[in-house]
């Protein structure tokens, strides 16, 4: 057997991957919903609940639908 140390980082890995946080907020922009957004997300193979969708926008710093 053969092992190798494969670096990687601690803790959970990201529901939504790096390369798909400009498209959840380029929708988000376009005024989709949190709920919406996570459907078009599923109909790409992306399984992801509405709430890292909601996680992912407000760590950009943009305000909630409660603060506009």
């Amino acid at each position: 057997m053969n092992f190798e140390a494969v670096e990687r980082r601690p803790g959970r890995p990201k529901a939504i991957p790096d390369s798909l946080v400009s498209e959840v907020l380029l929708l988000h922009k376009r005024g989709l919903g949190y709920r919406a957004i996570a459907r078009e997300l599923r109909r790409d193979g992306v399984s992801v609940d509405w709430s890292s969708v909601r996680r992912v926008i407000k760590a950009d710093g943009k305000p909630g639908y409660q603060q506009r």
